[in-house]
């Protein structure tokens, strides 16, 4: 009878130790279960696992999902990053209202949100995408999230993420670094969306504008041309009056590829590579260089790397603090050179080979044509510059920008910005010329002077021979004039000459020489 119950007692108490522990190998989590510190949730591909862990010597524990098939724990999302858990004591469970909680010790260190639904049937899920989500079990629609890890990034972008607001429930999707390589904790910079004027990325340090990215042209984003030759991934831009966010997508799903923003503030993407077990570097979305701070060069002043010192002004603006500009301060800008004088009538300069400026204050519209472009900023005397808002095609839609131009650097990019000019500026350059268009129109000079110098000498050498010819022919001619005058000298017979010197009289002879007498002619000869 002892046994019995002893028996009993044992299968109930490993029946609630099913329940309360989670296997390493399921990838779901019910209410009726709880993962502790030491278990792991295992998405079904084997892709991405979730449980907890320390980093580096730190005996601080974090909730978080890391790659499982890459040899060093790579970590791309934490839930309790600036509230560790000083112990192994962590506790991860979903509450019958649909709500994920942390807990330690019976106090809740973190939660998945504070809204509650009822008559649900929660369950958290490890997808093997990487996200980790809350949906109803009983729900026809498995995609449909009650929740969602995507929606709240740590310092990692995975394929099929977004970046950028969704305009509907408010939710603000931005990723923020580590605070360093071995504090996982909120760092210094944060990569967002900004919707005001025409939507671009921003990476912010504390509360100051840090680096930027251009618009999107319809390919990529202004200024970034690595993008263009580096098309290693499907990269899409989803503006709507639902939301507005960016996203990439790997062609191959097999291909292990993050984009993550480090503690210095640059954001990097990058695939594992198995045969070396290391990740390899694809591309730096917004480069790093010299010219990568936010406005270095000031209203209307472009930015060139390859340049010393790397700051110039646009064509018909020059420096607004000289004496500052000439100790490297280039913060203030450029001013034009002629004031603008709208009701006069401005005309527009175009320029390419460069990274749009910020549109924050901008406004766009895209079914009107280039020319129709023009003309709204013609007729608007705030408006300072304008251009395509797509380049496919043959170029789409209107951007006007209604401030000072900022943030500009040269780029090879080949989509045209028109600035708003004085009419008398005008007569100068009509094309920026940046890195390589300079050693463009360097090298084209070179050449069409070396044809024009060719023609020249060719042209001298053809007037020269031709001037030559013309003097043989001249002179021939006078020779040949000369025969022929020779040629129509009158001839007489004999008896003639000598009855008109009365047959060679010695009265008539005038004198004797080498060719014989020489008599005078006393009557007429014809």
């Amino acid at each position: 009878m002892l046994m019995e119950r002893l028996t009993i007692l044992l299968l109930c108490f490993c029946a609630l130790f099913a329940l309360l522990k989670i296997s390493n190998a399921a990838d779901t989590l019910a209410t009726n279960e709880a993962m502790r510190d030491g278990d792991t949730i295992l998405s079904a591909g084997g892709m991405f696992e979730l449980g907890f862990f320390s980093v580096g010597n730190s005996k601080n524990r974090y909730l978080g999902i890391w790659y499982k098939k890459v040899s060093n724990q790579t970590v791309v999302w934490i839930a309790n990053r600036d509230a560790p858990l000083n112990g192994t004591s962590g506790m991860l469970q979903v509450s019958s209202d649909g709500i994920l909680q942390l807990l330690s010790d019976g106090d809740t260190i973190w939660s998945s949100s504070l809204v509650s639904l009822r008559n649900i049937a929660p369950v958290a899920q490890l997808l093997d995408n990487g996200n980790l989500v809350v949906r109803d079990e009983r729900s026809t629609d498995q995609r449909i999230f009650i929740w969602q890890s995507f929606d709240y990034p740590t310092d990692t972008l995975l394929p099929g993420m977004k970046l950028g607001k969704d305009l509907v429930t408010g939710i603000d999707r931005h990723f923020t670094s580590w605070k360093s390589t071995d504090d996982p904790s909120t760092g210094q910079y944060t990569a967002y969306m900004d919707t005001n004027g025409f939507p671009q990325i921003f990476v912010r340090q504390g509360n100051n504008l840090h680096s930027r990215s251009g618009p999107w042209n319809g390919l990529r984003f202004s200024g970034m041309p690595e993008w263009r030759v580096k098309a290693t991934a499907l990269k899409e831009f989803v503006f709507n009056e639902k939301e507005i966010y960016y996203r990439y997508k790997v062609a191959n799903s097999s291909i292990i590829s993050r984009l993550y923003m480090n503690p210095e503030g640059d954001l990097t993407r990058v695939n594992w590579v198995d045969s070396t077990q290391s990740w390899f570097h694809i591309l730096t979305t917004v480069p790093v260089d010299s010219c990568s701070p936010y406005g270095l060069c000031g209203p209307y002043g472009t930015c060139n790397a390859n340049n010393f010192p790397v700051c110039s002004c646009m064509g018909g603006f020059e420096p607004k603090h000289p004496e500052q500009w000439s100790v490297a301060d280039w913060s203030g800008g450029c001013a034009r050179r002629t004031p603008l004088n709208c009701g006069g009538g401005d005309g527009f300069r175009r320029i390419s080979g460069v990274k749009f400026p910020d549109t924050r204050r901008s406004w766009y519209n895209s079914s009107m044509t280039l020319g129709e472009c023009e003309m709204a900023c013609r007729m608007n005397c705030s408006c300072t510059a304008y251009a395509d808002l797509d380049i496919r095609n043959g170029g789409s839609g209107c951007l006007l920008w209604f401030d000072e131009l900022m943030d500009v650097r040269e780029y090879d990019e080949t989509q045209n910005l028109y600035i708003r000019m004085a009419i008398s500026e005008l007569t100068g350059l009509t094309t920026l010329e940046s890195g390589s268009n300079k050693k463009k129109h360097i090298i084209l000079a070179v050449v069409l002077a070396s044809v024009c110098l060719l023609l020249v000498g060719l042209c001298l050498a053809i007037y020269a021979r031709s001037k030559k010819k013309r003097y043989y022919l001249n002179r021939q001619d006078s020779i040949n004039e000369g025969r022929n005058e020779d040629a129509e000298l009158p001839t007489f017979s004999l008896s003639k000459i000598a009855k008109s010197t009365s047959n060679f009289s010695f009265t008539n002879k005038l004198g004797e020489g080498g060719f014989g007498a020489v008599y005078k002619v006393t009557n007429n000869l014809k």
